[in-house]
């Protein structure tokens, strides 16, 4: 049975792992310096593929990754934050003559899909938040109250919540509101006030009308007025969104005093009772309602959300936790970062444990930098020496 200060031991490899490897592979190898911008992925060599599409969502986790490692001293990534995001707002923003977020640029910077996606707004929102917070610039504020703006007066819907873009396309999807919840939580804290926290409310009693199944499970697609797809559609959940809805339901109630709902013990326990594969080890992509494994691939954000909500069950004195969160940074060590190149992940496995990639995907990085943020919170750890120059 894991401990917490079993627990901690490996915690603190893998904050190590992502302040002295990850984000200086990721900061100089990630980066385009001839022609700017960060690239989307990485071939399994570590070297870029300079021709890959580059989805908006990708460029803004990246700004996001090196604008929050620079708060908490683990990296000094303040300057490719600022030109990252001088990037996106010169690619993106407004592009084309119409209001808001392009969707998807080319590898040399233009315009591929000009569609207005509430997924890349999300993150748009969670990147000018953390920028704000290293800069204080007011002209960042601007920028994220204008992007929040588009959002409830182009994007919003009748039934609640947006529609998934602009033009709208079926079906609606819960994942892109857990990202906006998570959006609306980090503009608080850069921000106050409490119409962010009102709006991560308003997400929250979607889930509790709409999402929860009587299973503990969460639906993941739904027709325009929220009601569940017909067939199997309608019965698939996923369980590392289910993990990642425990971590920001704790968050959630941290910032609003709230005290947590029931909805958190049933998404956690339906995941860890049917989410992992017996022939892999890993959390799997899809389940049913019924718990029959729909998709039994694996890839590193399942784990990474895995061990955020084992640690928050572990901080809260939980059964279990810390031997869940043990096993998730196993399972993160051994089979997605150690057989990778040096601050690389190899990102998926099939359904076998066979391994299924031929890139490393950029967008993957958020992931890690949360869990690994996450972990340092737990277990207090005292930041680099970066921080007096953070602000």
């Amino acid at each position: 049975m894991a401990t917490r200060k079993s627990v901690q031991a490996t915690a603190e490899r893998f904050c190590d792992w992502m302040r002295d490897a990850a984000l200086p592979v990721w900061a100089e190898t990630g980066w385009d310096h001839s022609r700017g911008g960060f690239f989307e992925r990485l071939n399994l060599d570590a070297t870029a593929d300079r021709d890959a599409i580059r989805r908006v969502r990708s460029q803004a986790r990246q700004i996001y990754v090196f604008a929050h490692a620079h708060e908490l001293g683990w990296f000094d990534g303040k300057a490719l934050a600022l030109k990252g995001l001088d990037y996106l707002v010169d690619k993106a923003w407004n592009a084309g003559g119409a209001p808001g977020w392009a969707m998807k640029l080319d590898a040399d910077g233009r315009v591929s899909d000009a569609r207005r996606d509430l997924y890349e707004h999300a993150f748009a929102l969670l990147a000018l938040s953390h920028v704000y917070r290293i800069t204080g610039d007011a002209q960042v504020k601007a920028l994220a109250m204008d992007t929040l703006a588009f959002i409830d007066e182009v994007m919003g819907h009748t039934s609640g919540g947006w529609r998934e873009s602009d033009p709208d396309r079926q079906p609606r999807r819960q994942n892109p509101h857990m990202h906006m919840f998570e959006a609306s939580l980090a503009l608080h804290e850069a921000f106050g006030g409490q119409a962010h926290l009102a709006r991560a409310g308003s997400i929250l009693r979607l889930m509790r009308d709409h999402w929860l199944l009587p299973s503990g499970g969460l639906r993941e697609v739904f027709k325009d007025d929220w009601s569940p797809l017909p067939g199997s559609e309608g019965r698939k959940t996923e369980p590392g969104h289910q993990f990642e809805w425990v971590w920001l339901l704790d968050r959630y109630a941290e910032l609003s005093g709230h005290e947590p709902g029931p909805e958190s013990a049933g998404l956690y326990a339906f995941a860890t009772a049917y989410g992992r594969s017996q022939a892999s080890g890993l959390i799997v992509a899809a389940v049913r309602d019924d718990g029959v494994i729909l998709d039994g691939s694996g890839r590193t954000w399942q784990q990474t959300e895995h061990l955020k909500a084992a640690l928050v069950q572990g901080m809260r004195e939980r059964s279990g936790g810390w031997s869940n969160a043990q096993d998730a940074l196993h399972q993160l060590f051994s089979k997605f970062l150690k057989p990778a190149p040096t601050g690389c992940w190899i990102d998926a496995y099939d359904e076998a444990g066979n391994r299924a990639v031929n890139h490393i995907t950029a967008s993957t990085l958020y992931h890690l930098l949360v869990a690994a943020v996450e972990a340092d919170r737990v277990f207090n750890r005292k930041a680099g020496s970066i921080r007096e120059v953070a602000g």
